[in-house]
């Protein structure tokens, strides 16, 4: 679903994409693994600014695996809603379970197995490496920080938030785990960089000027540049994930050419 106007009492757009929970594609043998996966796409490139390449939901039913494969072009962001699995990450073998948070380099390989009795679901987030956008885009401001080399591994359960500018080397800003208490909110605004989320438990509302969008667990929200969303949550406690991404040459919710023009 996607909303768009803008509030003039606030100059914030009310455009949103807004998935639904449900309605994942079956995906037989995911990267040369075993048996069938389940695959949505919750945001890609197409109505964003960022150099985003997709935000996804995966489900690997018991013995079910995502083959070993590994990003020449892209930057990944792992992260584990429910269920536990074994990673093998450059090599070595890790337990993986909800909240654990998973940044993958470019040139990094991998692979994740369901070797449990239940669902093992995970949020993925593709991002196009600096070298890759500024080659795509004729922009260098997408180079200028080292290429990292070394994947990592968070509990972000624990944690609550990573700083993730100085683990990959693009756009991504940060990533945290949010619970609101009843009648609590968080605003989030895109002013020089876009947001997404996705809720894992409770229920709540997402409002951006006129628009107002249930929020239920399965239910992710993108937010492009320029808009901003109030979340808050209902008679009990709304959790959600959520990562950000820098859009070069961004200010004040517009992209901003040598000229000063949008």
């Amino acid at each position: 679903m996607l909303a768009n106007r803008t509030t003039p009492a606030t100059g914030y757009s009310d455009e949103l994409i807004v998935a639904d929970p449900g309605g994942a594609a079956d995906v037989h043998a995911m990267h040369g693994g075993r048996n069938v996966a389940r695959w949505k796409c919750l945001a890609r490139r197409r109505g964003l600014s960022g150099t985003w390449e997709a935000i996804e939901i995966s489900t690997l039913p018991p013995a079910t695996e995502c083959g070993v494969h590994h990003h020449s072009r892209t930057e990944e962001l792992y992260f584990v809603v429910s269920g536990e699995g074994e990673l093998l990450l450059d090599g070595v073998l890790h337990t993986v379970g909800p909240g654990t948070l998973i940044t993958n380099p470019v040139g990094t390989r991998h692979r994740l197995n369901n070797p449990g009795s239940v669902d093992l679901d995970w949020i993925v987030i593709e991002v196009i490496s600096p070298p890759v956008a500024a080659a795509l885009t004729g922009d260098p401001s997408h180079t200028g920080r080292p290429l990292m080399r070394t994947a990592t591994i968070i509990d972000l359960a624990a944690d609550g938030s990573a700083d993730l500018t100085t683990l990959l080397s693009g756009p991504l800003r940060d990533a945290r785990l949010v619970t609101l208490g009843p009648g609590e909110q968080e605003e989030l605004r895109s002013d020089d960089r876009e947001h997404t989320l996705y809720v894992l438990a409770g229920t709540g509302r997402a409002v951006a000027g006129t628009t107002d969008v249930r929020l239920a667990p399965g239910t992710a929200v993108t937010l492009p540049l320029g808009s901003a969303v109030t979340l808050r949550s209902d008679g009990q406690p709304l959790r959600y994930f959520t990562a950000s991404l820098a859009v070069p040459n961004a200010k004040d919710g517009r992209r901003v050419t040598e000229r000063g023009a949008a």
